[in-house]
């Protein structure tokens, strides 16, 4: 039995093919993904509000307000407007005109993207303009939340000042207290809901890890088919030796399982390492989840393996066919595929419930996000009981097997 183990390892070693989709297709995938997706994760992070502010007298007699945009458009971590400063308003309204059509400035399009301006009136009243038509849920309407949020709280503030100021003057000689009054309350408190920050990018890793993993079972449809008398001449030496045909299959898909593993652990330390995402710390239960996945595609080309009737390249070609397909629910090939699949999950569960693409990017989702491992351990379980209906009809597939001559 552990000569046949090794023969079998060694022939699937030998066989390029099993190398093209188990190993390299995942390796140059993950790779464009690297390019595809490297922006994708800072997308959703807040950037200054591009901001117009009309620098005229009026403004330089404001200097509170002037010191307040000062503050807020200081570079750092904390920075909330990113200031043209212009000599006019009708400068500030021509920069939004230009962003409203698209059309770029003698500056080289430095300043596309204001959404609105400040300015301070004759009578030193500061105000904001924005920029008309933008849509409810858009990034413009949030930035000209900003600016509006920012113009009412100064006003708010100086009032509060000059109405100290009016009723007890020897306040404002204290500094502390003034810093107090005006200090805002902190009425939310920022917590953490998941085991690690989300990261969009990583649902694609996730998918692309699913979708390796199946097409590992290609190195198991091609050891089974090799063990089968009527399509290899070693699978009619085999049957014509002295190990019996239960040992064959165990010691045949014991060397299947763990050269899938193989080509998955390098796919997934590729990724890791080289692709640099990030799976939450939590290496060694993702190694699990890539055992069981491997197990899995196994089972799945073991039962395709197991058809007797069809030669081993329409098996192949029925293998990719049902991967691709299942990777379609997993949400691989991109956000529009990526919102369908969520849309798939929340309307049909018990449809993703049996895709095992799915289920293995669930797997690693349940990794990365949940403080336990509860749900791991449930996707796990849902593997292996495919894995178990799998590789239970592929046996009753190859019992039935008889040939008249070898």
């Amino acid at each position: 039995m552990l000569n046949v183990f090794k023969g079998t390892l060694v022939m699937l070693v030998r066989d390029k093919a099993i190398f093209i989709w188990s190993l390299a297709f995942p390796l140059i995938l993950s790779t464009l993904f690297v390019f595809m997706f490297s922006h994708l994760d800072d997308a959703g992070q807040f950037e200054p509000v591009r901001t117009a502010v009309v620098a005229n007298a009026s403004y330089e007699e404001a200097p509170g307000f002037a010191e307040m945009i000062d503050a807020l458009s200081q570079p750092g971590d904390d920075q909330m407007l990113d200031v043209v400063r212009v000599a006019s308003e009708d400068e500030a309204v021509g920069l939004m005109r230009d962003t409203a059509t698209g059309s770029s400035t003698a500056t080289g399009g430095a300043n596309e993207g204001v959404v609105g301006y400040l300015m301070v009136s004759d009578d030193g009243e500061p105000s904001v303009h924005v920029r008309g038509g933008a849509t409810p849920d858009s990034v413009d309407s949030a930035n000209q939340s900003i600016l509006k949020v920012i113009v009412d709280n100064y006003l708010r503030s100086s009032a509060l000042i000059e109405d100290v100021a009016r009723e007890n003057p020897a306040a404002l000689a204290n500094a502390q207290a003034v810093e107090k009054l005006l200090e805002m309350p902190d009425l939310t408190e920022k917590i953490d809901v998941t085991q690690n920050p989300p990261k969009e990018s990583v649902r694609f890793y996730f998918a692309l890890l699913a979708m390796a993993a199946l097409f590992g079972g290609q190195v198991g449809m091609v050891a089974i088919c090799r063990t089968q008398p009527n399509l290899s001449a070693l699978g009619a030496r085999r049957a014509l030796g002295a190990v019996s045909r239960g040992k064959t299959l165990a010691a045949t898909l014991g060397a299947s399982w763990l050269l899938a593993f193989a080509c998955l652990a390098v796919a997934y330390a590729f990724i890791r390492l080289v692709a640099g995402v990030d799976f939450g710390g939590r290496d060694a239960a993702c190694i699990g989840v890539l055992a069981a996945s491997s197990l899995l595609a196994t089972a799945v080309g073991t039962l395709l393996g197991s058809v007797a009737k069809l030669n081993e390249g329409v098996k192949g070609g029925l293998l990719s066919a049902i991967v691709c397909f299942a990777s379609l629910f997993a949400g691989l090939y991109g956000s529009p595929v990526m919102k369908l699949a969520d849309a798939m999950n929340a309307t049909m569960p018990a449809l993703q419930f049996v895709n095992p693409a799915v289920q293995i990017s669930q797997a690693f989702y349940s990794i990365m996000y949940y403080d336990t491992y509860q749900r791991t351990i449930e996707y796990v379980l849902v593997l292996l009981a495919m894995t178990a209906v799998l590789f239970a009809v592929s046996f009753l597939f190859i019992r039935r097997q008889r040939y008249a001559s070898l």
